[in-house]
């Protein structure tokens, strides 16, 4: 009689319903990991465009402004920052343009922050990044001051 060496049909099958118990634990982990990725991931996206707004205000020593946008060339009213965002010289050129993001939320002022060529904003102003729905996960806050100096607080979404 034969040596036959291997898993037996039992064996693997109790190998898969322990791989499956296992994935079941660790599913709902990892969709908290990843929204709260995507929330962090958003946060540093707004917050270099706004620095990227600021400093091109005092490189070239005239107004910019940050702003949302509907058609990536011009700025619109609206709260809603997930449409995209562009940096733009006021009554000029575009800088840089963002495009719309998904699956996420972003709030920010109705008519954007406008940089004096000082590097100050003319208007203070909040931005928030979370997921859309911010039961649970990572929420982060953008305050821009008078001076035009953005500062971040990390909260728990309630």
């Amino acid at each position: 009689m034969p040596n036959y060496r291997g898993f037996t049909l039992i064996e693997l099958m109790v190998t898969i319903a322990v791989l499956a118990i296992m994935i079941a634990i660790a599913v709902p982990s990892f969709t908290s990991l990843i929204h709260n990725n995507r929330t962090t991931s958003l946060h540093h996206e707004i917050l270099g465009a706004i620095q990227l707004a600021r400093s091109e205000a005092v490189k070239r020593r005239k107004d910019v402004v940050i702003c949302r946008t509907e058609n990536q060339n011009a700025c619109a009213d609206g709260t809603n920052w997930a449409v995209g965002w562009l940096v733009m010289e006021v009554g000029g050129d575009v800088v840089k343009v963002w495009d719309p993001v998904t699956r996420m939320a972003l709030t920010g002022p109705n008519a954007g922050v406008v940089f004096h060529g000082s590097g100050m904003a003319e208007a203070a102003a909040n931005f928030t990044a979370t997921t859309p729905s911010c039961t649970s996960g990572t929420k982060y806050t953008i305050g821009v001051s008078l001076t035009g100096s953005a500062t971040t607080n990390k909260t728990g979404c309630p």
